[in-house]
């Protein structure tokens, strides 16, 4: 039987991936089993693995810093150039890989490392794709549909 372990982490940030490449942000979105997010992309495709992406907030100013980054029109909305669809702060976001958590409403299932691909080298240039190396964030299934709000907390299921 497994029990509920509330853990420090809350979502900062909701993006649901347009068709088009752009993000729009949310306050709220709808998870659906098996999918992903409501209006996100990868809804429409048969994705196993790469439903939801997370990534870790506390990332974002090491990414930056090792990148050199003073483009305050790229530090301004950075979260939309990481294509990632949810923010996640004050929890160490590897440790969900593999993981059954909840986030508001939803049940996901981490199923590995989201690493950072070409498109964000032709957004943001080499040396920001070098620097999130490892700080890509994580993918995540869905396993239970429910709605997930900015503010919710994550929940870890244990055994």
């Amino acid at each position: 039987m497994s029990s509920i372990q509330k853990i420090s982490g809350k979502v900062e940030w909701i993006g649901v991936r347009e068709p088009k490449g752009d993000i729009k942000s949310m306050d709220s979105v709808y998870a659906i089993e098996g999918l992903g997010l409501e209006g996100d992309k990868i809804t429409k495709k048969s994705s196993k693995k790469r439903q939801v992406t997370l990534m870790q907030k506390e990332h974002i100013s090491v990414i930056l810093s090792l990148a050199q980054e003073e483009d305050r029109s790229k530090i301004d909305k950075i979260q939309y150039y990481f294509k990632r669809n949810l923010l996640i702060s004050k929890y160490n976001i590897d440790n969900l890989k593999g993981k059954i958590f909840s986030i508001g409403e939803a049940r996901l299932l981490g199923t590995g490392d989201c690493k950072p691909c070409k498109k964000i080298e032709k957004l943001l240039g080499k040396k920001m794709l070098d620097a999130m190396q490892g700080m890509g964030g994580i993918t995540a299934t869905v396993i239970k549909s429910g709605k997930i709000k900015v503010n919710d907390s994550l929940n870890l299921e244990t055994e």
